[in-house]
């Protein structure tokens, strides 16, 4: 029986160990990211071996966002059933859903508050070394042997500029939340000057536009938030800060894209294939067209993994542009899974939401809705469920934010 349960919580130890890593990893290679995965599913398999389903059933009785998260994945499950799509799409799309169910095969090791503190810890860790690389790239100042992929002029690091510009927005709101709640003078003036910096970084240094409306959105209701005259005398100074930077630094990446964007919709015409150069043109005509796939299959859409056959299928013979995803994951839901996919995905987000209300401290509360409102934000504008980085990204701070019981992360 001792060894029965040494062994139990050497097994649990590693799991939550591997969750830990990944969030380091994650913001730092997809190849790391897939091997953390591939440990922490072979540990948890072993752990629940004998009773695979028994932790798990009680997370998601007992945790609506897991519950919410489930209910999603069998919708996965349920269009395989009617799908047309090829075996290679069949199984990616399948993979996405599952990361739904991972949020709550992770809530099982983020039960305690000091896993779910060294997440986030190991998770700024990681953008705290991705910001000095971009910094210094901004600086050409990078060593040699430092694999990153940006310029002085779009100084993203390991991922994309819109990989890079989501994690680092979610950053600067995470570490004004720690400046706002620290406790000592020292602490607040570190995450404080983290945050600042991190948000030139999102605005100024890299090009990823849904980044930028990210982190306008997390200030927003940040500001908001708080219920005292401080906030609007602190939002001054940034607002003072902004302007007197965007004046110093008239081609700054967020004036010149934010430009490019008006241009590019003007540009667009209704009916009309646009410029593959176009970012804002592209999307909207993948919005309309995906639109149409969705009149066409409104109830149950046309399946699990069929976007990509069926959007071909739509404009062949038509001169647009092809595309293997609408670059919105509520149109991704509605063309695979219909109205019903579209209400499920919006529900598990009001869930989470919802559900953030419970958590004791408003601390958690503005963490927890500070990361739903990143998501649908990016969800809104881009496919970040369908990509790996960004996928786990919201997976496993999907279980850390909403974990079972509460946490203090001071």
């Amino acid at each position: 029986m001792r060894a029965k349960l040494i062994s139990h919580m050497t097994l649990s130890k590693i799991c939550s160990s591997t969750l830990i890593l990944l969030a380091f990893t994650i913001p730092v290679s997809t190849a790391m990211t897939y091997i953390v995965l591939g440990i922490f599913l072979l540990f948890w398999i072993l752990d629940n071996f004998k009773n695979p389903l028994k932790e798990l059933t009680v997370i998601i009785k007992s945790n609506p966002v897991a519950m919410a998260g489930c209910t999603f994945f069998l919708i996965h499950l349920a269009g395989l059933i009617y799908t047309h799509a090829d075996q290679e799409k069949i199984l990616e799309s399948t993979q996405n859903g599952g990361k739904f169910l991972f949020i709550a095969m992770a809530m099982i090791y983020l039960k305690e508050e000091k896993n779910v503190r060294a997440v986030l810890i190991s998770f700024i860790s990681a953008m705290g070394l991705v910001l000095i690389l971009s910094y210094l790239i901004r600086m050409s100042m990078v060593p040699g042997f430092i694999p990153v992929k940006g310029t002085p002029l779009n100084c993203y690091v390991f991922h994309d500029h819109i990989k890079h510009n989501t994690f680092m927005a979610f950053t600067v709101f995470v570490t004004a939340v720690l400046a706002g709640s620290s406790k000592t003078l020292k602490a607040q003036v570190l995450w404080t000057g983290v945050s600042f910096l991190s948000l030139i970084n999102v605005l100024f240094m890299v090009n990823g536009r849904t980044g930028h409306l990210i982190v306008l959105i997390l200030l927003v209701y940040y500001f908001f938030s708080w219920s005292s005259r401080k906030s609007i005398v602190v939002l001054s100074i940034i607002c003072i800060c902004m302007g007197l930077l965007l004046w110093i630094y008239p081609s700054n990446s967020l004036l010149t894209r934010a430009r490019i964007a008006v241009n590019e919709i003007k540009a667009w015409k209704y009916g009309e294939p646009a410029s593959n150069i176009s970012s804002s043109g592209l999307r909207l005509e993948f919005y309309t067209n995906s639109l149409k796939l969705i009149k066409k299959s409104p109830f149950i859409g046309t399946g699990t993994g069929s976007f990509k056959s069926s959007y071909s299928e739509l404009i062949k013979d038509t001169g647009f542009n092809r595309s293997d995803n609408p670059h919105n994951e509520f149109l991704m839901a509605g063309v695979q899974f219909g109205l019903v996919g579209i209400l499920v995905l919006l529900s598990f987000f009001i869930t989470q939401w919802w559900y953030a209300a419970s958590l004791q401290k408003n601390k958690k509360i503005l963490l927890a809705r500070g990361f739903t409102l990143t998501i649908m934000a990016a969800c809104m504008v881009a496919s970040p469920l369908q990509d790996s980085a960004e996928g786990w990204f919201f997976a496993l701070m999907s279980a850390t934010l909403f974990a079972p019981q509460g946490y203090t992360l001071t």
